[in-house]
């Protein structure tokens, strides 16, 4: 695979060739959004990251040392633009903090409409309270239906690591979701980690 990007990089930066730059977004996008979605939990900004950070990588590609770790390149590329949103978004949080806390007190049934969500919410949000990295995983293999192989060459790791990563990443999952009285989603049952 890696000779496969190799060559098209190679067709970018010399001849401007745009399509070979589609093959690896059409190629890259699910795992660079997968990263994206990890970290920041959302899958609008996670769509606006994988797109900016594609953009970027475009525009920074003839910098690019090592064509053959263009993965890895691009992971840290997303990771470093979602972490600087999710710093700005803290930002405006933080002044906004009280506003959000008067709004609450005025809405005293905010809380139950809260527990009440979906339980895919629910489960979404048990996912986001795990580390990063199983996080990840779990987002590429179960959400994303990204295959081992893909996931460890994007990662840079090895499919075993990626096995050994998604089961323990499903095992955390299903018990904080068992603690919490929440049936496991037929979508981590019908697959095997």
């Amino acid at each position: 695979m890696n000779h496969d990007v190799t060559t098209l990089i190679a067709r970018i930066v010399e001849n401007g060739d745009t399509e070979a730059y589609g093959e690896i977004v059409t190629r890259f996008s699910d795992a660079a959004f997968a990263v994206a979605l990890s970290i920041l939990g959302n899958h609008e900004d996670a769509r606006d990251v994988t797109q900016d950070s594609f953009v970027m990588a475009f525009e920074m590609l003839r910098d690019l040392r090592d064509r053959a770790k263009f993965a890895c390149w691009l992971k840290r590329i997303v990771s470093g633009l979602s972490k600087n949103l999710l710093r700005d978004r803290k930002r405006r949080v933080a002044a906004h903090n009280a506003s959000a806390e008067h709004i609450v007190k005025l809405m005293p049934d905010a809380l139950t409409h809260a527990q009440n969500r979906e339980q895919d919410d629910v489960v979404y949000a048990h996912i986001q309270a795990l580390p990063e990295r199983h996080r990840t995983v779990i987002i590429m293999k179960y959400l994303e239906d990204i295959r081992y192989e893909d996931i460890a060459s994007f990662l840079e790791i090895s499919i075993r690591s990626v096995k050994n990563i998604s089961f323990e990443a499903k095992r955390l999952l299903l018990a904080r979701l068992a603690k919490a009285g929440i049936a496991a989603p037929a979508l981590l049952a019908a697959r095997s980690a």
